[in-house]
């Protein structure tokens, strides 16, 4: 038998498993569109991938958002070192760039909402101090006040003259008490249209003051904003990791990324991750083939 009846056997084994292999690897991703023939679709068209890409979706989708990216993942991510120092230098720089802000308080608050909504807030905040005060002095009973302060200027008034031999408590609290329930009567009936205009006014007042002015009696250093800014931070972070990871719908995110990017895209991403591995199947196939080739002289 000849050398080249010896190798042919091996030889052809090598190539028809290396071109074996290089055809199955090839129909992972080609083709890339289904094939007919006579209104028959071809099997295994289109490929595996191209076929099964809103499957690979959902698998890559699920196995980041529950295996690659959990909850104790993004809170140390959120705590480490590096995101947290960032996060806090913008706070601080923020922060102290408000407390020299020569803006009013309007102009400030005017750029993170629209004039209708801010014009909204202040109309639920005049109305809501002016009900707080004026339940307050409900509460207070400001008629009753009146009446025991009153009766006890009166008795103090003439306290020693022969006035006091006329002013017995009786007579005192017949004339105090009348006046305390007309002051309190006037409160609950009018309370509210006097207290709102003094509201308005002051809110208005307040709201044209520079924002660096509502910071003067605020002692809130640099260090000590940066302070306050980590713990609230670190406790948000503890306690909202996990809220975060399932509002940010990672799973779905990465599903539909996948489903919007076009089949050659998808083969050019597992390519690069996979191209040497995929290269020594079809490598495998050539020395599996020349394996079998030798086996086949042996037996």
């Amino acid at each position: 038998m000849s050398v080249i009846e010896i190798l042919a056997g091996p030889v052809i084994g090598a190539v028809i498993g290396y071109f074996t292999n290089y055809i199955a690897v090839k129909m992972l991703f080609r083709p890339l569109k289904p094939v007919k023939i006579g209104g028959r679709t071809l099997p295994f068209t289109p490929g595996i991938i191209p076929k099964g890409k809103p499957r690979l979706a959902k698998a890559l989708g699920k196995a980041v958002g529950e295996k690659l990216l959990t909850r104790e993942d993004l809170r140390k991510m959120l705590l480490s070192g590096e995101v947290k120092d960032k996060i806090l230098d913008g706070v601080v720089k923020g922060i102290q760039e408000v407390q020299h802000s020569q803006d009013s308080l309007e102009t400030f608050l005017e750029q993170y909402m629209t004039v209708e909504d801010y014009e909204a807030m202040r109309g639920h905040l005049e109305d809501f101090i002016t009900e707080k005060i004026n339940h307050g002095l409900e509460q207070l009973d400001v008629g009753k006040i009146i009446a025991e302060e009153g009766a006890k200027e009166i008795r103090e008034k003439f306290q020693g003259t022969m006035v006091s031999m006329f002013l017995k408590d009786d007579l005192i609290k017949s004339v105090a008490e009348p006046i305390g329930d007309k002051v309190g009567e006037y409160i609950r009936e009018n309370g509210r249209d006097k207290i709102y205009p003094i509201v308005v006014g002051e809110i208005a007042a307040a709201e044209s003051r520079p924002i660096c002015q509502w910071f003067e009696n605020i002692p809130l250093g640099e260090e000590r904003i940066r302070q306050l800014a980590e713990r609230i931070y670190t406790r948000l972070a503890e306690e909202k990791a996990g809220e975060l990871a399932e509002s940010f719908h990672i799973d779905r995110i990465v599903e539909e990324k996948v489903n919007q990017m076009d089949v050659l895209e998808v083969e050019e991403v597992l390519l690069g991750i996979m191209k040497k591995e995929l290269n020594a199947v079809v490598n495998l196939g050539a020395v599996i083939g020349f394996v079998i080739g030798l086996l086949n002289l042996l037996f």
